[in-house]
């Protein structure tokens, strides 16, 4: 078991599968259901249904994980991701070389992979359903062939801690902001200056760091600063904190006082072209308004990327809630900022949450006790899931999410463990065996 998780975890980090950009792993899954003679399906998202015949009569079961990972890399590194992940394994940690690793959610493609390949398992027929863009914008899991879907029930592998099982999620809201300012020309001096090693990674595992991620940081530096601001970079993507920021701009100030407090660094450069006045002042308060971390006991925000394109200032960010209305009320809120930025929305996820009994919370629970002998944790995550879509798609459903531990995933730190793998594996077999 522990060979064949490895190295089917192996062959499908050596795919690229950056979010958008699936196509080459969902025809190798495809390649793999026609060598094993299973149904398969793909439609022009990229995403995959493959279905596999039980052992017994028993009632289907999906199992649902996403093609798509988050790639970032280290500054200096010059990895191609096209190329796939160099993976580094140290006994049973497992690691990429200078990249994130891709465990989110390579260890649950894995997992399906190595049941998908096994004739020996006893089970139900099985679905298993590989959604597309679960990191950018939830349009594989929105998108998907539903009608092909005979399972009422369903295990997401999404989790990243073993001992635990997800049954809800937060709903999201994503929205963009945007900007497009006048050019004016300037003397002053001009400077780039790079806030980096702030803290990154998923913001919804660590939401109270986004209060003070690197973008905000730089703009609470440069408020009411005699300034103007040529560029503004910050941030990968809308659900991951901003762990670096760069700015060009133009002043007479001094910099090094500007920033005496923080780690920096600052080149001059040059620069003749900025925003105005009062441009840079609009976007200096956006960044600000748009305040980060929890905003109440069940809401949430991240603004997670920041870019310049040309004369245009483009924000996305990201709300998070437990209540519906809540979380509509605030993104409402954010529309009616004073600093001229046009709004639209980019995508939205409804809350998740188990209502009233599950029949897979309770036999996961009671198969986790048989072997452990404690329960996992029922915990409802801060943090957007397919679930909450899947839901809305095919009616009934029940579904819980497990899964093995990841720390750090979304960054170059990201790590998993062997062990923790064969865990789940172990349960989902057992799972399998006397689900009714």
């Amino acid at each position: 078991m522990k060979e064949k998780l490895l190295s089917n975890f192996l062959r499908i980090s050596s795919i690229p599968r950056e979010s958008g950009h699936e196509d080459k792993i969902a025809n190798f899954f495809v390649e793999v259901a026609k060598k094993n003679n299973l149904f398969y399906f793909k439609d022009e998202y990229n995403n995959v249904l493959i279905k596999k015949k039980g052992t017994n009569n028993k009632e289907p079961l999906a199992l649902q994980a996403h093609l798509d990972m988050v790639c970032v890399k280290e500054k200096n590194s010059g990895h191609d991701f096209n190329k796939g992940i160099d993976v580094i394994i140290d006994g049973d940690k497992i690691t990429a070389k200078e990249t994130s690793l891709g465990a989110d959610q390579g260890v649950g493609l894995a997992i399906m992979l190595t049941m998908v390949e096994d004739d020996t398992l006893i089970h139900p027929d099985l679905e298993f359903i590989l959604t597309t863009e679960e990191e950018t914008t939830f349009n594989g899991a929105i998108m998907f062939p539903y009608e092909k879907v005979s399972s009422k029930r369903m295990i997401n592998l999404d989790n990243s801690k073993d001992n635990s099982i997800v049954i809800g999620s937060t709903g999201d809201i994503c929205n963009e902001y945007y900007y497009v300012g006048n050019r004016m020309t300037t003397n002053m001096p001009g400077y780039k200056i790079t806030l980096e090693n702030f803290p990154g990674g998923n913001s919804g595992e660590s939401i109270e760091l986004s209060k003070n991620n690197a973008i905000t940081t730089m703009a609470e530096l440069l408020n009411k600063k005699n300034i103007l601001l040529a560029s503004i970079q910050g941030g990968n993507n809308e659900n991951d904190l901003a762990s670096s920021c760069e700015v060009i701009l133009n002043t007479e100030e001094d910099v090094n006082l500007i920033f005496k407090d923080v780690t920096k660094n600052i080149e001059l450069v040059e620069n003749n072209t900025v925003f105005n006045r009062e441009d840079t002042i609009n976007i200096i308060n956006e960044i600000l308004d748009l305040k980060g971390g929890y905003l109440s006991e069940t809401a949430s925000a991240n603004l997670g990327l920041i870019e310049t394109v040309e004369n245009r200032i483009n924000i996305k960010y990201l709300l998070r809630s437990m209540d519906e209305r809540e979380l509509n009320y605030i993104s409402e809120k954010t529309k009616k900022l004073d600093n001229k930025f046009e709004i639209k929305e980019i995508y939205t996820d409804s809350v998740w949450k188990i209502e009233g009994t599950s029949k897979l919370l309770e036999l996961y629970r009671k198969i986790y006790f048989e072997q452990y002998e404690n329960y996992p944790i029922s915990e409802i995550t801060h943090s957007g899931m397919e679930p909450s879509t899947i839901k809305k798609k095919i009616e009934n459903l029940d579904v819980i999410s497990i899964g093995a531990d990841i720390e750090n995933f979304h960054t170059t730190k990201e790590v998993t463990y062997l062990s923790s793998w064969i865990k789940i594996y172990s349960l989902l077999l057992e799972l399998l065996k006397i689900i009714d």
